[in-house]
C-alpha cells in the first residue's frame, strides 16, 4: 500500500514538473530574436531567457547609478574604467541661451509717420545747406568790405514835435530832430566813443511874443535850440579802467557830468532820448555846470559808496588868452553817492564853477561869475511799480552884479512798467534855479533878484512800441516863466519818438 501511495506520489510530481517545464518553454519561446526558435533546445531556450534577464536588471543598474551621480564641483573628472558599470563621467549641464527678444510689432501708420519724419528732416537739411551757405557768402562779402574788426557801430534817431499852448511865447508848432552815430572802438582795455551828431529843432521858449523874456525854462532835453541840422563830432571820450575799482574817462570834446557821475535820477536821466521831456527834469542843474574837455575819476570805494572827481572846461580846446584848459571856463565836480536800497541811492556833490552856467531856470541864474554849488540828490524805490525821488541845489554866486544866492529843487515819481513792459509814467513838480536874494549892481545899480518864484510841473508817459522804438507824449507847465512877475503862465507839449539801432 505504501508502493503504491510512493508511485502515486511520484507520478504526480512528475506531471507537474513537466507542465511548469512547458510553460516556461512558451515564455521564452515568446521572446523576439533574429534567431529562428527551431535552431534552439529547451535547455539553451532557457539560458537565453536569463542572459536576456541579467542584461535588463544591469542597464536599469547602470540607469539608476547615472541620476545618483551629481556634477563635478572641479575642472577634473575621476578616470573610470570602460568596463565599471557602477561609475559614469559627470556629465556637464548645458547652458541655456536667453531667449531673444520678441521683435516689436510696427504699424503701418508708423512706418508711414516714419517716413515723412525722414523726408521732412531731408528738406530740413537742405534749407539749412542753403542757409549756410549764403551766411558763408555774406561772411565773406564782410570780410572784404568790414570796416573794423573792433569797432561796433550805434545810432540814435529822435523826432521831436513841440508847441507852446499858453503864455507869452510863439504858439507855432515845430517838427525836428536828433540824430547820433556812435562808433565804440575797443582799444586796449578802453572804449574809444566817436559821436556825430546833428540837431533841427528850436525852443519855443527862445520866442517870446509879449512882454516875457528869452528863457531857458521849458527846454527840451533832446535839444540845445539848434536848426541848421548840421554834423559834427560831438563826444569823443576814452574810457578805461585804471583799476577794478576805478574807471577813467578822458573828454576831448564834449564831456559831461554824467560820463563819469551818477546824477542819482534814474527813470528821468535818459540824455534826452527816454524819461523826461524837458532838460530840467532829465538830472539836477548841478551836473550841468561841468562840461567840456578834460578827465573824470569814478572809483568804487566798497559795495555801497562811490566816489566821482572830474575836470572839464568849457573852452578848453581854445589856446587864447582867457581860454584852454586851465586859463578860461571850467568846472570842477567831486561827488560820493550812497547806496541805501535796492535801487535806491542818495548822493552828496559839490562843483566850483567859473563862467559855467546850469543852463536852466531864468536868465538871471545864468550870469556867469564864479560859483560854489552844492547839491543832494535821491532815488528810492518804494516797490518795482513805483520810486520817488527829487534833489536840492544851493549856489552861492559872485558875479558883477554882485554876490547872489540861487535854489533850485524838484520832486519826481516814476512809475515803470504801468501799462506794459518797458513802459514809463513819470510826474515831476519843481522849480528851475532862480535867484532869490541878489546884491545891486555896480554898473548898472539893478537888482538882479528873480521877481516871481514859478513852478515847473511836468508829466510824461513813455510807451514802447518795440526793443527798438518808443513814443513819449509830455506837457509841461511853467507858472512864470523865467521866474518873471510879467509873464504869464505857459503850457507846451511835445511828442518824441525815439529810434535806436
Amino acid at each position: 500500500m505504501n508502493d503504491r501511495l510512493n508511485w502515486f506520489t511520484i507520478t504526480v510530481s512528475g506531471l507537474i514538473a513537466t507542465l511548469l517545464f512547458a510553460s516556461d518553454i512558451r515564455a521564452v519561446a515568446s521572446i523576439p530574436t533574429t534567431a529562428n526558435r527551431s535552431e534552439f533546445s529547451a535547455p539553451e531556450l532557457i539560458a537565453i531567457a536569463a542572459r536576456k534577464k541579467n542584461k535588463k536588471r544591469i542597464v536599469r543598474k547602470k540607469v539608476r547609478i547615472r541620476t545618483q551621480v551629481k556634477p563635478a564641483t572641479t575642472s577634473t573628472a575621476p578616470t573610470t574604467s570602460p568596463t565599471d558599470v557602477t561609475q559614469t563621467p559627470p556629465t556637464t549641464t548645458p547652458v541655456t541661451p536667453p531667449p531673444a527678444p520678441a521683435e516689436p510689432s510696427v504699424t503701418r501708420e508708423e512706418v508711414e509717420a516714419l517716413r515723412r519724419s525722414n523726408q521732412e528732416l531731408r528738406e530740413e537739411l537742405i534749407r539749412v545747406d542753403g542757409k549756410a551757405a549764403e551766411t558763408t557768402k555774406k561772411v565773406e562779402q564782410l570780410d572784404k568790405q568790414q570796416f573794423s574788426l573792433n569797432t561796433k557801430l550805434q545810432g540814435q534817431v529822435i523826432f521831436g514835435a513841440t508847441g507852446t499852448f499858453g503864455g507869452d511865447y510863439s504858439r507855432n508848432t515845430a517838427f525836428g530832430h536828433r540824430t547820433r552815430l556812435e562808433l565804440k572802438t575797443e582799444i586796449g582795455s578802453g572804449t574809444l566813443t566817436t559821436r556825430l551828431q546833428a540837431v533841427g529843432l528850436g525852443l519855443s521858449t527862445q520866442n517870446p511874443t509879449g512882454t516875457a523874456a528869452a528863457t531857458n525854462e521849458g527846454s527840451l532835453s533832446w535839444t540845445d535850440g539848434t536848426t541848421n541840422s548840421s554834423v559834427g563830432i560831438d563826444a569823443l571820450k576814452y574810457e578805461f579802467p585804471l583799476t577794478p575799482q576805478t574807471q577813467v574817462v578822458v573828454a576831448a570834446n564834449a564831456g559831461a557830468a554824467d560820463d563819469f557821475a551818477d546824477t542819482i535820477n534814474p527813470y528821468f536821466d535818459g540824455d534826452g532820448a527816454s524819461g523826461s521831456i524837458s532838460a530840467f527834469g532829465n538830472r539836477p542843474s548841478i551836473y550841468y555846470t561841468v562840461q567840456g574837455q578834460g578827465v573824470g575819476i569814478r572809483h568804487k570805494l566798497n559795495d555801497t559808496t562811490e566816489l566821482s572827481l572830474g575836470y572839464l572846461a568849457r573852452a578848453g580846446n581854445d589856446p587864447a588868452t582867457g581860454s584852454g584848459l586851465l586859463g578860461g571856463d571850467y568846472g570842477a565836480l567831486a561827488q560820493i553817492s550812497f547806496k541805501t536800497g535796492e535801487n535806491s541811492k542818495v548822493g552828496l556833490t559839490y562843483t566850483r564853477t567859473f563862467n559855467s552856467d546850469p543852463g536852466t531856470g531864468s536868465s538871471n541864474a545864468n550870469l556867469g561869475g564864479i560859483s560854489s554849488n552844492y547839491g543832494v540828490q535821491g532815488s528810492f524805490q518804494l516797490s518795482p511799480q513805483f520810486a520817488l525821488g527829487g534833489w536840492v541845489g544851493y549856489t552861492q554866486n559872485q558875479a558883477s552884479s554882485g554876490d547872489r544866492q540861487i535854489w533850485n529843487w524838484a520832486i519826481t515819481a516814476a512809475a515803470p512798467d504801468l501799462g506794459g513792459k518797458g513802459n514809463l509814467a513819470g510826474f515831476l513838480v519843481g522849480q528851475e534855479p532862480r535867484v532869490t536874494a541878489s546884491g545891486i549892481d555896480s554898473l548898472t545899480g539893478i537888482n538882479t533878484t528873480d521877481t516871481r518864484a514859478g513852478l515847473h510841473i511836468e508829466g510824461f508817459y513813455q510807451f514802447k512800441v518795440s526793443d527798438s522804438i518808443s513814443i513819449t507824449p509830455g506837457i509841461i507847465y511853467l507858472t512864470a516863466p523865467n521866474q518873471d512877475a510879467n509873464s504869464s503862465n505857459a503850457v507846451i507839449g511835445a511828442v518824441r519818438t525815439t529810434f535806436t539801432f
